[in-house]
């Protein structure tokens, strides 16, 4: 393989995880933070030393913090969606530079483990994509070096997919299932494969439990036996009948689980196979990385689940004399990237006409954009600018500017905008 890093990092509000691939090995190797405790897993926060220009990061930082020897950051992802700042010793510091010393120290503690500074591809993967903080992490990487090429950013359950589907085929031959214990909450995940359609597509349900619970009861007897009970009510709730090949475990919740959730491992044991790993978003990512370098012949599956698309966009058009179905957004595209510039010019139309297909329909339904608001030109002298982008996996945004037609028709600052669900 070409030289540079290959990187899953899993972003959490609390906790980050790096995995990294290596030439020659068999599966993604986690990077080690700290010698003790869980050395895979590295603290969200910051630290700026009193009195000095220098930064900690991780346990350190919290440490440092704790000590009164500095002023610790936390939550940077929250403070990046609500594009927060943070005063430290007078000086005011955007959620975009804290996020960025973040990812600066981390990925600099990687160069230097590796003896390389050149990231091949990276896929950071996130709990919450929220497009305010997916914004700056690209703005971010794009800064310390990274090609813009070179980052993609994908959900916990699209790596989910992505790890299950990189294990032996008997664990993924029916439906998979996941349980995420973090402090940040109790996550299950279900991934399941529609194989009669082609591409072959690939299911994944998230949900945030409710029956969430603390991680710090489980330092008492009591809190153990309920934690049990409350995890064991879940598996014979969500699992129940259905045909399960593997069950997995992550978090740092699930760490040393067989001490304290013996009735849930039990059932859950029963007739499936389980599987624990603590980085596994971080790997999935790593796999996700390797399949977009191989333009994603290493995965040949349309993924519908929180980060994709659950429609294809298109409409019909005449190039050249021909008429064609211009295909905007295929079904399964990454909301975030997916992305679209034309330029059209009306034949006797006074209104865009685009066609939402959702997976497993034939037809789907037409929306219409009324062109009223551009100036009235003889026919085929109008210009139209078309940006289609993606809010979410569910709404999509048009947006339609009038560019006029040469120096005949000079444009305007004529713009029409409007928003469209994708399942309703």
């Amino acid at each position: 393989m070409e030289d540079g890093l290959i990187l899953g990092y899993d972003l959490c509000e609390e906790y980050s995880r790096i995995s990294c691939y290596q030439a020659g090995e068999l599966e993604p190797v986690d990077v080690e933070f700290v010698k003790k405790g869980n050395p895979c897993v590295m603290k969200t926060v910051i630290c700026k030393k009193r009195g000095a220009d220098e930064w900690l990061m991780g346990q350190e930082a919290y440490m440092a913090a704790l000590n009164g020897e500095g002023i610790m950051v936390d939550k940077l992802l929250r403070l990046a969606a609500k594009n927060g700042t943070a005063t430290i010793e007078g000086i005011c510091y955007t959620a975009e530079q804290l996020l960025m010393i973040y990812l600066q120290m981390t990925l600099n503690y990687v160069f230097q483990l590796y003896q390389e500074k050149n990231i091949r591809m990276i896929v950071v993967t996130m709990q919450n994509m929220n497009e305010a903080v997916l914004d700056i992490l690209e703005r971010c990487l794009v800064k310390f070096g990274v090609s813009k090429e070179s980052i993609h950013i994908l959900s916990h359950a699209e790596c989910f997919a992505y790890f299950v589907l990189s294990q032996k085929k008997n664990m993924w031959s029916n439906m998979s299932a996941l349980f995420d214990l973090t402090h940040e909450g109790l996550h299950y995940y279900e991934m399941g494969m529609a194989r009669n359609v082609h591409p072959v597509l690939v299911k994944v349900h998230h949900e945030s439990l409710e029956e969430g619970f603390s991680l710090d009861i489980l330092e008492q007897t009591s809190g153990k036996k309920l934690a049990d009970s409350i995890m064991l009510s879940c598996a014979k709730r969500l699992l129940g009948k259905k045909t399960i090949s593997g069950v997995y475990l992550s978090g740092m919740g699930m760490d040393r689980c067989q001490e304290w959730a013996t009735d849930f491992l039990s059932y859950i044991c029963g007739r499936r196979k389980v599987y624990y790993s603590q980085n596994l978003f971080a790997k999935g990512a790593v796999y996700a990385a390797i399949d977009f370098l191989q333009k994603g012949n290493g995965y040949p599956f349309v993924f519908l689940c929180e980060g994709r698309i659950p429609a294809s966009v298109s409409m019909e058009v005449v190039e050249r004399g021909t008429k064609k179905n211009l295909i905007i957004a295929p079904a399964g595209s990454s909301w975030y990237e997916a992305r679209a510039v034309m330029d059209l010019i009306p034949d006797r139309a006074d209104k865009l006409v685009m066609r939402i297909t959702r997976i497993g329909e034939r037809t789907g339904r037409k929306i219409s954009i009324g062109l009223e608001g551009f100036p009235s030109r003889p026919n085929k002298t109008t210009r139209l600018r078309v940006l289609v982008r993606f809010l979410s996996e569910e709404i999509m945004q048009v947006r339609i500017e009038d560019k006029g037609f040469g120096e005949f028709f000079p444009a305007t600052d004529a713009v029409i905008e409007r928003e469209f669900n994708l399942v309703k």
